[in-house]
């Protein structure tokens, strides 16, 4: 059965035809997208909380809201500049040989031309110019080499990251060194394909760097397999990893398209996930998108990897999942509903085929099999009002029984999450001044199970929310641009969770077994009584200013404030500290690991 698994992944792709590379995560272009979806006061085609978005797609709706008569400042129009400076593999200036175009700003050695004709033949058209470096590198100011033509098209670009910081009441850096490249392209505009390759050596904050050290079940926030790192410069220790990411992505027809590779995803309007974020490790997976009049359907198959002590020179352990979303645009005017449903399964390192059905509920061929696996479902929606405002919200049921949840009586197996919140665009009337609230709690044991390696985790770490279960949270976030080069923000994280005492599984730890749950206090018997937060009660309270001033495309210099104070009944767990960072990064995301305890 393993065999043909295999063939079934590899082959299927290679039978497709064309579609789009992703956006990267944490890309720029996704709060330029927010914004301008709020603002015009419509849902973008594609739909947002499907991360990471098609490159095409983010190409089309910014030309679409150039082109239209929504009222968009100077600095809307540059935060589109950068999208198709950043997307021109679906932006062109020719049209049968023949250019149409529209000059808009000049920018330097740089002219940028505001699109006139919205779209022809699935491709968008602006023209920008530039004298290359050395003839052949930066011919447009987003790629260091490039090839445009008409049956292949190839993107190079380097990603650097380097971090250096000090944290009070620690006498090393904290630094970051990261070194890669990135490369996208096309084939006869059948086959797309998009590569990021990187090695990194960092020494984290205290915090991170006490869950690495201490944890049975360590891991590296984001990453996979991790050595030990020393260096002579700043005379610490850290670790070294390497990360790679790699797809193909092809159209089985007009509605139909494909993703096949090694990734990250997201499923979410807000700043976590209840769903599936993109926290941990990456994994190899299949995704299917089927869009077809208000209707996005997305078919997700992964392998993941079970928990595991610290990894090396071996095979790791197993595990998959098989997940579905169907999302609904406009089902009242600038409403989007979707649902969720996932199942994680282990078979000795064999997919179960029954999972690829990709149109039956899991949780009916769950049962059918006996019911082995731990099947997580959902709902969601947001909706846009007023030009200004964005509310949305998730809820998460693991298991529950109607009649014990309205009980309100603590039932244990009542495993729920509510997510709730609002994004506020141009705040007061004040261009680019934005605002986000969230509220997340998760009750004790959800995303947990009896059989723990199917518990809802990928390498050591959470699949969904990286607080794990049995916490509530609260977020701030103000970002303000004044000028476009700069970006301002302050947030404000909240969290009381519980964690375990002397071994006691109280529903915090997705890596323990839920028949091991304690007694509450004051209960007869462990089924009833549980509350969120219940255990060793802690609060963690984040506070982060930061700075971002890009230099040129894609070259940021970020500067960091990060204050962290935890409160615990457990007194070895109490801390209070203050990070001041600096930051240097070419063509990658910013990355602030802030939400382990």
């Amino acid at each position: 059965m393993k065999k043909y698994t295999t063939i079934l992944f590899f082959i299927f792709p290679l039978i497709l035809q064309a579609q789009s590379s992703h956006l990267p995560l944490g890309n720029d272009a996704y709060h330029t997208m927010d914004r301008l979806e709020i603002k015009s006061g419509e849902l973008m085609p594609a739909h947002t909380i499907l991360k990471p978005f098609d490159r095409r797609d983010v190409a089309n709706f910014a030309i679409q809201m150039d082109t239209s008569q929504v009222y968009l400042d100077e600095l809307d129009r540059l935060d589109m500049r950068y999208i198709f400076r950043d997307n021109n593999d679906w932006v062109t200036n020719e049209i049968g040989g023949e250019a149409r175009l529209k000059k808009e700003y000049i920018d330097g050695d740089s002219v940028f031309y505001r699109p006139v004709i919205v779209q022809e033949k699935g491709k968008n058209y602006y023209e920008e110019s530039r004298k290359p470096f050395l003839k052949h590198f930066y011919r447009t100011p987003a790629h260091l080499f490039e090839i445009d033509q008409p049956n292949f098209k190839f993107k190079i670009n380097p990603i650097f990251y380097a971090r250096y910081g000090q944290e009070t009441g620690d006498t090393s850096f904290v630094y970051l060194n990261r070194r890669g490249i990135s490369l996208r392209g096309s084939i006869d505009d059948v086959v797309w394909f998009h590569t990021n390759l990187y090695e990194s050596q960092e020494r984290f904050q205290q915090h991170v760097m006490r869950r690495i050290e201490q944890d049975s079940l360590p891991a590296v926030p984001g990453a996979g397999l991790y050595k030990d790192f020393r260096t002579d410069v700043w005379n610490t220790d850290g670790f070294d990893y390497l990360r790679g990411q790699g797809y193909i992505a092809a159209r089985i027809s007009k509605h139909i398209n494909a993703h096949f590779g090694h990734g990250r995803h997201f499923i979410g309007d807000g700043m976590r996930s209840l769903f599936l974020s993109d926290f941990s490790n990456d994994y190899f997976y299949l995704k299917l998108n089927t869009r077809v009049w208000k209707l996005h359907y997305q078919n997700l198959y992964a392998e993941l990897t079970s928990q595991h002590p610290r990894a090396g020179n071996r095979i790791l352990p197993k595990k998959y999942i098989a997940a579905h979303h169907l999302s609904f645009n406009n089902i009242l005017p600038n409403l989007n509903f979707g649902i969720y449903e996932s199942v994680i399964f282990d078979r000795g390192n064999t997919f179960e085929l029954q999972y690829l059905n990709p149109i039956i509920i899991y949780r009916t061929i769950e049962q059918g099999l006996g019911s082995p696996d731990n099947v997580v479902a959902g709902f969601h929606l947001k909706y846009n009002f007023l030009k200004r405002f964005s509310f949305y919200g998730q809820l998460v049921f693991d298991e529950f029984m109607f009649s014990e949840l309205i009980g309100n009586n603590g039932w244990w197996a009542n495993k729920t999450g509510i997510q709730l919140g609002l994004k506020y665009v141009d705040m007061l009337g004040i261009s680019h001044l934005d605002g986000q609230i969230e509220y997340n709690t998760v009750r004790p044991y959800t995303y947990t199970y009896d059989d723990v390696p199917i518990s809802y985790t990928h390498y050591n770490q959470p699949l969904a929310h990286p607080l794990g279960a049995n916490f509530s949270e609260i977020i701030g976030k103000i970002r303000y641009q004044p000028i476009h080069p700069l970006v301002l923000q302050a947030r404000v994280v909240y969290a009381d969770f519980g964690t375990d005492n002397s071994g006691e599984n109280v529903g915090h730890n997705l890596f323990a077994d839920y028949l091991d749950r304690i007694i509450p206090e004051g209960s007869e018997d462990d089924d009833f009584g549980h509350r969120t937060g219940q255990g060793i009660s802690n609060q963690l309270l984040i506070g982060q200013l930061s700075a971002s001033y890009q230099l040129r495309h894609n070259v940021y210099l970020d500067a960091d404030y990060i204050y962290r104070n935890r409160v615990s009944e457990d007194p070895t767990l109490e801390y209070t500290r203050n990070y001041v960072g600096l930051s240097l990064r070419v063509n990658i995301a910013a990355n602030t690991v802030d939400y382990w305890e």
